[in-house]
């Protein structure tokens, strides 16, 4: 079972400037669909360390959906090659480096609205539905930085 994979959320093209703002809608949003049920806890710390790489796929139409935390995993001239084009987009898979809030931790509200502001300019296709984290092998950290795959469904 990975990190979260129960907190029900669904990813939308909206940036939140408020972290509280955005711990209303999804606290809507997980008693609207689990009623009583909801397990909702904004301020547990879920991840200790200050900084993680998190792995995503999403479609992006060129360099500038690119953020400046993100790395593109691939040969990027292989990535964007018009080969690859469906309809002037290209998926792509991504490394984001987030950084603790309170540079110690992240909570679930810190991590979620991390995500949810990191994937709000991207296209998910049909996968919008969080899933979870799942850590990686050791192997894969870089630099000591933890790193996770999200997971999206549909």
């Amino acid at each position: 079972m990975g990190l979260l994979s129960n907190i029900l959320w669904a990813f939308h093209r909206k940036s939140y400037n408020s972290i509280e703002d955005f711990n209303t809608e999804i606290t809507d949003y997980q008693t609207r669909i689990l009623k009583e049920k909801t397990s909702w806890e904004p301020y547990t710390i879920v991840i200790d360390a200050p900084e993680i790489n998190v792995f995503y796929e999403a479609w992006i139409k060129g360099k500038e959906d690119i953020a400046t935390n993100e790395t593109l995993l691939g040969d990027e001239n292989d990535v964007l090659s018009e080969d690859n084009s469906d309809f002037g987009m290209f998926q792509a898979e991504f490394s984001a480096r987030l950084k603790a809030s309170n540079g110690v931790n992240f909570t679930a509200l810190d991590l979620l609205y991390q995500l949810q502001n990191q994937v709000s300019q991207k296209d998910l296709g049909d996968h919008i539905f969080f899933e979870g984290l799942t850590p990686n092998d050791a192997g894969q950290e870089e630099n000591n930085t933890p790193t996770y795959s999200m997971y999206l469904g549909s």
